[in-house]
Parts: C-alpha cells; structure tokens; sequence
C-alpha cells in the first residue's frame, strides 16, 4: 500500500453471531476454531485457552507439525497450511468447516521487514486478502475471521494522544504497511456482511517470544546474571518507551472476539515503561537487583518510534476485555522460565507455561 491514510473505524457492527463471551449462554455449544499461525506465540496461548473452554481447535503450519512447540498443544490437531495458498485454504475450510477462523500466521519481526518486503506483503497483507475472497464464496456459512492486526498500522502516532480505532493510519515500516491492507481489507468485509473483526495488537510477550526480540532478550540475560553466566543486560536502546502486554493476557481478546459483534478493538495497556525499567524487574526476578542494564550499542530498526500508547475502552465495552496482567509479572514469569531452561538445558516444556 502507499501512504498515509485515514483510519476512521466505525462502531462494532452488531452482527447476526455476535453476543458475549462472557454470557450465560456463551459455553452451551462446543465450537470449532481454526487458528493460523498454530506454533506461534499467539497461536499456542489462543489454542489453549481454546481447548480448555472444551472447544475443538485446529490449528495450522506450515509442515502440518506442531515442531519444538508440540509440547504446548496437547488437544489440539494439526493441519498443514501456507496461508498464500488460496486453494489450500478453501480445502481447509471445507474439510473442517470451522465456526471461527483466527488469523495469527504472520511475519512479525518488524525491524527485519526491510530485508523481506515482498514477502512480508505477502504473507502479512495479501494472503489475508485471498483469505477474505474465499470467506465470501461461502456467504451466509461464512465462519468468523478475527484478524491480527498490529499498533504498527499506526506509525509514530501522537505522543500526547491514547491510540484509538479511529486513529490515523499512516505505517513506516514494509511489516506495518502489509499489516494496513490486511486491516482495510478485513474493514471492506464487514462492511460487505462478513463477521470479520481486526484486534489491533500492542506489543505483547510472555516465555514463548522468541529472544531475538527485545524483552525475551533481557529476561535471558537477566537469567545468565543470576546464574553467573554473564555481568549485565545489554540493550540497544534502554530508554525504548512502549506500551507493552501479556500475551496469555491479550490472547483472552480472541475467544471473547469469536462470540462478540464485528468491529475494530485496539488491544493494549495503555501504560508506557522503558526496557530498562523491564530489565530492573528482570533483575531482580533473577536474584541480580544491583547488576546493570546497559545500552549495547547495536543498532537499531530503522523508523523507530516510542511513547504511542492504546486505548482499550471499546475492547473493554464491546468485547469485555481489559488487561488483567501487568508487564512487570509477565516478564518476571518469564525470568523464571530462562533459568528453568539454562538450568536444565530443555528450551520448550509444558512445564514452562502458567496455567491461566
């Protein structure tokens, strides 16, 4: 997509399936989700949660395995899917004719979006696009798709300003843009019928974040501190200043989506912390208060941007979603993990995940 333009999002449509998750009547009847991205952060927090409100789930990649992340999807089944693959989807849709479809797949490494524009417009942007032309063939039998969208979408929004729904969009990066046309296209949708939702995810990070990103980093190195493996975090930027969640936390927003009217929600804290604050907490988590954050020196992405908070109140009124775990418990839960996995050499296990 090219540049800037406005994001005016209408008013959660009160559409023909949408009602409260947390109604009586929410848990009568036993749903069926398929949920892209299956192995991903999101995916394995948003299939567990799934499972054990007794629905079925099942969840794709690419393989059609659940690879390292296996461990985490007990009740869950696999299916082999490339997003891309517009035909494939259409077969999945067919063969398990889901009631709810959550798009999580996505390449989600913003920094290294500049290395791999086309695909990450693929993937990210035009493969949610192809998702939605089928969703349509369907018409009336149409599942619900609730999308992943990202605060990125938004670009380096006014500081002084909660982001809302209708917020300007206006992306700096490949991965915000493809995220923007995958955000109007599921907009085109609903405004079409379909019961088509964006989550509009702030930054968001638990033990299954990979650590080439910023808070999973720390919570390792805090960990290597604590076992005298190392003398300090390093950090490229310690003064970064973002609004950052749970994602056990943020994923509850999907189960609630799936039972709720259309719409676009923003999905964050509202609160802004600095990564040195979240290395201080990660430090002391490890039994290191008095070890130092540092800056590394290394560079950073390119149009980078801090202080952009949300606002969560039409998630809250609509979906029923407000946040109910603090960063600083999240990236604690996480120390605790990677000194679980340095201590015992096994980087995934059932065992590291909170029950919710």
């Amino acid at each position: 997509m090219g540049g800037a333009h406005e994001g005016r999002g209408a008013r959660p449509d009160h559409g023909r399936r949408g009602h409260r998750a947390d109604a009586p009547s929410a848990r009568l009847v036993r749903r069926t989700h398929l949920v892209t991205g299956v192995t991903g952060q999101d995916g394995v927090w948003l299939s567990r949660l799934l499972v054990r409100q007794g629905d079925r789930v099942v969840g794709t990649s690419r393989d059609g395995s659940g690879g390292d992340r296996g461990c985490y999807l007990q009740g869950v089944e696999l299916a082999a899917l490339d997003v891309r693959d517009q035909d494939s989807f259409a077969k999945i849709l067919d063969e398990v004719s889901p009631d709810v479809v959550h798009n999580l797949a996505a390449m989600t490494s913003v920094g290294a979006s500049w290395q791999a524009a086309e695909e990450v417009a693929d993937v990210d942007g035009d493969a949610v696009v192809r998702m939605l032309d089928v969703l349509r063939d369907h018409g009336d039998r149409a599942p619900v798709f609730v999308h992943a969208s990202s605060s990125e979408i938004f670009g380096p929004a006014d500081p002084a300003r909660l982001v809302d729904e209708r917020t300007t969009i206006q992306p700096v990066s490949p991965y915000g843009e493809a995220k923007a046309r995958a955000h109007d296209a599921v907009r085109a949708a609903r405004a079409e019928g379909l019961h088509a939702t964006n989550l509009v995810l702030f930054g968001h990070t638990s033990a299954l974040h990979p650590v080439r990103f910023a808070i999973p980093s720390l919570a390792r190195q805090a960990a290597e501190v604590g076992l005298g493996r190392r003398d300090c975090v390093a950090l490229h930027n310690p003064a970064t200043r973002r609004d950052w969640g749970s994602a056990p936390d943020f994923v509850r927003a999907f189960a609630a989506a799936a039972e709720s009217p259309a719409g676009d929600f923003v999905i964050a804290t509202g609160a802004l912390h600095t990564l040195e604050e979240l290395g201080r907490w990660a430090l002391d988590a490890a039994g290191a208060p008095d070890a130092a954050v540092t800056a590394s020196g290394d560079a950073g992405r390119p149009h980078d941007f801090d202080n952009v908070r949300g606002d969560p109140r039409q998630a809250a009124d609509v979906l029923g979603w407000s946040p109910t775990r603090t960063i600083r418990q999240e990236v604690e839960q996480m120390v605790r993990t990677e000194l679980a996995r340095l201590r015992t050499g096994v980087a995934e296990s059932a065992n590291y995940l909170d029950p919710a």
